[in-house]
C-alpha cells in the first residue's frame, strides 16, 4: 500500500501542469495535407479566423439610424484596442470606405464618417451599402436589420497564434458586447474562435458535474451489491487513486486534455471497478465459517485469471486507437489502458491489503439468496432464457438480422455547432445569423496559376499570371457559378473586389463594373483595393507574385454532407473554369481541415475496431490456449457492436468524432462479462458438477450484471452532458454493453445449455 500510494503521490503535481485544447485542428493528423495547406494559406495571406459580433437593430428603419451606426463607431474603436487584437484586423461599416474621396485628395473617406446623425447623411450611408455589393450578407444582413464587426484572431497554425489566449479573447469581446447591449440594438458574439471557447468550458463543466455522480452511482452499487457501505469505500478509493494517477501522468507528460481525453475521468470512475465488483461480490458472499484470510486467498485463485483476462482485453480495446494518426484519440485510448493497467495492479495488490488490513474484518453474508438449484429472480429470468435454448438463439438471430439491414443506412455526418445543445445561446445565435447574412462557417478556395513562363504578363511594375484579364474573367465565372450552389450563402475573390473597386473609382457608374484586359488596369485596381478596403484586405486577397488568390466561401448550417457537396462542386468548376487557364484550386480553412478529420476518424473507427478484435481474439486464445474459447469470448460483444451500428442507421444517429469511439470502448469492456461467465463454466465442468451452464450463471451472473449495471450508469450519467455528442456517445456505449450483457447471459448461456446437453447424451 505504501508503495502504491507512493506512485500515486508521485504524478499528483502532474495535475497542475495539464490544459486543455479544443480547436479542430487538433482532431486532425499533424502531417495531415489539409493541415499543410491550412498553414500555408494563412501564412501566406495573412488569414485570421473571424469572430463576429453582430449588431441586431429594432429600429424601424433597421440599422440605419443615428444610434446603430454610432454604437458599430464605439464598439469598433473599443475592439481594436482590446489586448490582443491587431486594430487592421477588425471590420465594420467604421472601417469600410464609401464611393467619396476626402476633398483634395485620392483617398476615400470611411463609411461613417463624418457620423451620419441627419436624415441626409443617413439617407448617403444607406445609399453607398446599398452599392458596395461585397458588404451584402458579410458586413449587412439582407434585410439590413443587422451588421457585424469581424474580428480576426490568430488561428493554431498562425505564428503569433500561441500567444494570443483565445478563450480570453473570445470573453473580452463577449464582454464588451454585452456592456454595449440595450433595448433597441442586440448584440451576438459567434464564429469559430466563440465555439472554441465555449466548447471547452461546456467540457470542463461536464466534468465538474459527471465525476461526482458518477462516483454517486459506483457508490451506490456497490453498497447495493454488497449490502454494506465498506465496498463503496473500498471502490472510491481505486477511482481517487487512477484518476490521479493517470491525468497526473497526462500532465507530466505534457499531453493537454483534449475534447477525447476529458471522457477519461467518466471512463474510468467506471470501468474501473469491474474487477472490484466480483472480488467484493464474492468476498462478501464467502461462507460465514470460513476465515477471511483463507477466503481471501481462494477467491485471489479462482478469480486472478479472469481478473488479468478482462483488464488486458479492455486495455487492447483502447490500445487499438493508438493506430489512428490523430494525435487526440491515439493519447485517449493510451492513456486510458494505462489508467486500466493501473486499475488491474489496484485490483490485485491494493484492494486485497486493504481488506487484510480492515480493522476487526470484514463479516461475511453467507452464500447469496439464489442457486443453481434455488434461483433468484435475475436467475430465474437467465435460466428461463436458457431452457429453450433453440428458441432464444433464434430470437436472438432475427434482431441480428434487422439490426445488419439498418448498418448500411449508417451516415457519417459532423459540424462543430452539432456539439452545442439546440438550446443554448450560441447556437441559436449562430442559426439566426446564418439566415441574416452569408454564412458563419468560411470554406477558403486557394487558386494558383501554373501559366506558362512565356504567358505570363509583364509590366515594368509587376508581373504574374492574375494580371491577364483572361485569368481574373475566369476567376468570375467561377465566383458566379459558385454562387448558384444551394448550400453556398456568398462568395468574395478577386473579381468581386475587383468590380467594386472599379465601380467606386469610376464614380459609381454601373457601366464600370467590368474586368479590363489590361495588366497595367489590374495592377492598379489590385491596389486601389488597399485604397477602398485597407492594406489587410488587399493582402489577404492576393499574393505580391500575383499568382495566386483566395475565394472565401461562406456556407450556412456547414457539416460534413453539404461541405462535401460544395467541394464536388467546387472540382467540377475547377475542371471547367480554372483548368483551361492553367489554374488549379487548394482548400483551406477550418471546413477543408474538418472534411480532413471526418475520413481520418473513419479509419481510426475501421482500423480500431478490427484492432481490437484481432487482438483480443488472439490474447484470449493464448491466455486459454484455445482459439474457439477466444472466439466464444469475443463473440457476444462483437455481435453488441453490430447491434449498436444497425440502430445508428435505423434511427438516423450519425457516426462522426465522439460517436466513433464507442465502438472500441463497448469491445473492450464487454469481453470482461463472457470471460468470467466462461470461466465459471470451464470451473464447473472441470469439477463434474452438473448442468455448468446453470451453475455459472448462478456464480458469475449476479456479478456480471451488476458489473454491466454499473457501468451502464456511469456512461448513461453522459446524457446529462451538456454536449450533445457526449449524449449521444453515452446512449451507444449504454446501447451496447446491455446487448453484450444480454448476449453473454441469454446467448452464450444457450450456446453452453445445448452443449451441456450434448455432452450429457453422449455420456
Amino acid at each position: 500500500m505504501a508503495l502504491l500510494l507512493s506512485l500515486v503521490a508521485a504524478m499528483a503535481p502532474g495535475l497542475l501542469r495539464l490544459e486543455l485544447r479544443t480547436d479542430g485542428h487538433s482532431l486532425v493528423p499533424p502531417e495531415d495535407p489539409a493541415i499543410a495547406r491550412d498553414r500555408d494559406a494563412r501564412q501566406t495571406f495573412g488569414l485570421k479566423d473571424p469572430l463576429l459580433v453582430v449588431v441586431e437593430s429594432r429600429h424601424p428603419a433597421g440599422i440605419f439610424n443615428p444610434a446603430t451606426l454610432e454604437l458599430v463607431r464605439q464598439l469598433t474603436r473599443e475592439l481594436a484596442a482590446l489586448p490582443g487584437v491587431d486594430p487592421q484586423d477588425v471590420q465594420s461599416l467604421a472601417t469600410e470606405s464609401g464611393g467619396a474621396f476626402y476633398p483634395g485628395s485620392f483617398q476615400f473617406r470611411p463609411l461613417l464618417e463624418p457620423p451620419p446623425r441627419t436624415p441626409d447623411r443617413l439617407a448617403e450611408v444607406q445609399a453607398d451599402v446599398e452599392a458596395i455589393d461585397v458588404l451584402h450578407g458579410t458586413l449587412v444582413s439582407r434585410d439590413r436589420r443587422a451588421t457585424a464587426i469581424l474580428v480576426g484572431v490568430p488561428g493554431p497554425s498562425d505564428p503569433r497564434g500561441s500567444a494570443v489566449d483565445r478563450t480570453a479573447l473570445y470573453h473580452r469581446v463577449a464582454a464588451l458586447a454585452l456592456r454595449h447591449e440595450t433595448a433597441s440594438d442586440h448584440l451576438s458574439v459567434v464564429g469559430a474562435p466563440a465555439a472554441e471557447a465555449l466548447l471547452g468550458e461546456h467540457v470542463l463543466a461536464d466534468l465538474a458535474l459527471l465525476v461526482p455522480l458518477a462516483l454517486a452511482v459506483i457508490a451506490a452499487v456497490l453498497w447495493w451489491a454488497c449490502g454494506r457501505a465498506w465496498a463503496a469505500l473500498l471502490g472510491l478509493a481505486k477511482v481517487g487513486a487512477a484518476q490521479v494517477f493517470t491525468l497526473g501522468l497526462m500532465g507530466w507528460c505534457g499531453q493537454p486534455v483534449y475534447l477525447t481525453t476529458a471522457m477519461i475521468p467518466v471512463l474510468l470512475t467506471t470501468i474501473g471497478l469491474a474487477d472490484e465488483v466480483h472480488l467484493l461480490w464474492h468476498y462478501r458472499h464467502r461462507p460465514a465459517a470460513e476465515p477471511p484470510a483463507a477466503a481471501l486467498h481462494r477467491i485471489l485463485g479462482e478469480l486472478a485469471a479472469p481478473v488479468v483476462l478482462t483488464s488486458i482485453t479492455t486495455a487492447v480495446g483502447f490500445l487499438s486507437f493508438l493506430t489512428s494518426a490523430i494525435l487526440p484519440v491515439s493519447r485517449f485510448g493510451l492513456f486510458t489502458a494505462l489508467g486500466v493497467l493501473f486499475c488491474l495492479l489496484w485490483s490485485l495488490v491494493a484492494t486485497p491489503a486493504l481488506l487484510a488490513l480492515w480493522p476487526d474484518g470484514i463479516p461475511a453474508a453467507g452464500p447469496p439468496a439464489g442457486s443453481a438449484e434455488q434461483p433468484g429472480r435475475l436467475l430465474r429470468l437467465v435460466h428461463a432464457l436458457t431452457a429453450r435454448p433453440r428458441l432464444t438463439l433464434t430470437a436472438l438471430a432475427l434482431v441480428t438480422g434487422i439490426a445488419a439491414f439498418g448498418i448500411p443506412r449508417l451516415i457519417i455526418q459532423d459540424s462543430w455547432i452539432d456539439n452545442f445543445s439546440p438550446a443554448s445561446r450560441l447556437r441559436r445565435d449562430t442559426e439566426r445569423i446564418d439566415r441574416l447574412f452569408s454564412g458563419t462557417h468560411v470554406l477558403l478556395a486557394v487558386v494558383t496559376f501554373d501559366t506558362p513562363e512565356s504567358r505570363v504578363p509583364v509590366i515594368p511594375a509587376a508581373r504574374g499570371p492574375l494580371l491577364a484579364g483572361s485569368a481574373v474573367e475566369a476567376l468570375g465565372r467561377f465566383e458566379k457559378s459558385l454562387r448558384a450552389h444551394p448550400d453556398v450563402g456568398g462568395v468574395l475573390g478577386l473579381h468581386s473586389h475587383l468590380t467594386t473597386t472599379a465601380f467606386l473609382w469610376g464614380g459609381r457608374r454601373e457601366w464600370t463594373r467590368a474586368i479590363v484586359d489590361n495588366p497595367s488596369w489590374i495592377y492598379l485596381h489590385v491596389r486601389r483595393i488597399g485604397n477602398v478596403r485597407g492594406t489587410a484586405r488587399r493582402t489577404e486577397l492576393v499574393d505580391d507574385g500575383f499568382r495566386r488568390t483566395v475565394a472565401t466561401v461562406l456556407l450556412k448550417g456547414a457539416n460534413f454532407q453539404k461541405t462535401a457537396k460544395v467541394i464536388e462542386e467546387i472540382r467540377r468548376l475547377e475542371r471547367r473554369e480554372l483548368a483551361p487557364v492553367h489554374a488549379r484550386v487548394e482548400l483551406a480553412g477550418d471546413l477543408a481541415v474538418s472534411q480532413a478529420m471526418i475520413p481520418a476518424i473513419v479509419r481510426t473507427q475501421t482500423g480500431s475496431l478490427l484492432g481490437a478484435l484481432a487482438a483480443n481474439v488472439l490474447i484470449l486464445s493464448l491466455l486459454c490456449r484455445s482459439w474457439r474459447r477466444g472466439l466464444a469470448c469475443a463473440a457476444p460483444t462483437t455481435i453488441a457492436v453490430a447491434w449498436t451500428f444497425g440502430l445508428m442507421g435505423w434511427v438516423g444517429l450519425p457516426l462522426g468524432v465522439a460517436t466513433s469511439i464507442f465502438c472500441a470502448v463497448t469491445l473492450g469492456i464487454g469481453d470482461d462479462y463472457c470471460i468470467h461467465f466462461l470461466e465459471r463454466h470451464r470451473a464447473a465442468a472441470a469439477a463434474g458438477l452438473p448442468r455448468p451452464a446453470r451453475v455459472a450463471a448462478a456464480e458469475a451472473g449476479p456479478a456480471v450484471v451488476t458489473d454491466a449495471l454499473a457501468i451502464i450508469l456511469g456512461f448513461g450519467l453522459l446524457l446529462a452532458s451538456r454536449v450533445p455528442t457526449n449524449r449521444a456517445l453515452g446512449l451507444l456505449v449504454v446501447f451496447g454493453l446491455a446487448g453484450a450483457c444480454l448476449l453473454t447471459l441469454a446467448g452464450a448461456g444457450s450456446v453452453l445449455t445445448l452443449l451441456d446437453r450434448r455432452r450429457e447424451e453422449t455420456r
